[in-house]
């Protein structure tokens, strides 16, 4: 059997679609996503707007210039770059040799997977109620449903904020899909629930299904998400010496501008073809107020 090249720009492609489809969940936060070199520790600005104040204009104060007047800001979150987790890899001759293209991509697709579940947990990590306080919906998991959904989205606009996403585990997720406000295409004006069993959106939100969303010792089992609430930065770790290495890359989505480096080198002495994907990155808490905690009672 021929040889496969796990180097194939195929390999590291589908990696990074697998990559990158399982950090869905971070589009629902302030972010600064890139390929472009940086070293742990590093600080990225990232940036979010405040409340602004509205006046009103008066004709006997054009002296005064009112237009210059000083209002509402672009403020901006710090995130240092503090995370910087890998996924290694190796093949043998032997694996190589036998195993077909199919398989490496599956192969490489689970590291991947692997590398995006452990950034998830760390980002995930945040989600307290240290640092957003109490949750804005408690139900035992069976009743995390449409109406639970809108109670909470109604406490967090309460605070003047709008929330744009909803985050949910597996378990609440399911729960949500068997509301027949959901399954009922009449009502919900699709059948995707059924069909793909995807909710693109409820309640003027958008929907993020992940099983890595940790229970942090609250039973969170949900998010209600304002941008503003976490601020995420991804950047690329240059080497010391690429040279060094039989492959370096940052591979980086064009959509998304989320990235994830690759190196790769060779080893005689053990007949091994040694990888690695990586990832540096940092996270820090926003607007305390932009987001609710969803928490199951049993």
């Amino acid at each position: 059997m021929a040889t496969i090249n796990y180097t194939q720009s195929i390999f590291l492609q589908e990696a990074l679609q697998a990559f990158v489809a399982m950090l869905q969940p971070l589009t629902a936060f302030s972010r600064s996503f890139s390929g472009v070199a940086a070293q742990k520790g590093s600080a990225i600005i990232v940036p979010r707007v405040e409340a602004l104040t509205s006046t009103t204009f008066s004709y006997a104060a054009n002296s005064s210039r009112p237009y210059e007047a000083g209002g509402g800001t672009i403020n901006s979150i710090t995130v240092n770059l503090d995370k910087h987790r890998y996924v290694t890899a190796d093949i043998t001759d032997i694996q190589a040799a036998n195993q077909s293209p199919a398989i490496m991509i599956n192969f490489a697709r689970q590291q991947a997977k692997s590398l995006a579940k452990m950034v998830l947990q760390d980002l995930f990590a945040n989600f307290t109620t240290v640092n957003y306080g109490l949750g804005v919906v408690s139900a035992v998991i069976a009743q995390v449903s449409l109406a639970a959904i809108r109670t909470g989205r109604t406490v967090v606009i309460k605070r003047d904020v709008m929330p744009e996403s909803v985050i949910l585990n597996a378990d609440a997720y399911a729960s949500l899909l068997a509301d027949a406000n959901m399954t009922q295409a009449f009502q919900y004006g699709g059948s995707e629930a059924v069909r793909e069993a995807k909710l693109p959106r409820v309640l003027g939100m958008s929907v993020h299904e992940t099983n890595v969303l940790p229970i942090n010792g609250i039973s969170l089992v949900g998010l209600l998400v304002h941008p503003d609430a976490l601020a995420v930065a991804v950047r690329s770790l240059q080497p010391q010496r690429p040279e060094a290495y039989d492959k370096f890359e940052v591979l980086t989505d064009d959509e998304s501008g989320i990235s994830m480096g690759y190196r790769e080198y060779f080893e005689p002495a053990t007949g091994k073809l040694y990888s690695a994907m990586e990832c540096l990155f940092g996270s820090a808490v926003g607007l305390s107020l932009g987001l609710g905690l969803i928490q199951r009672t049993d």
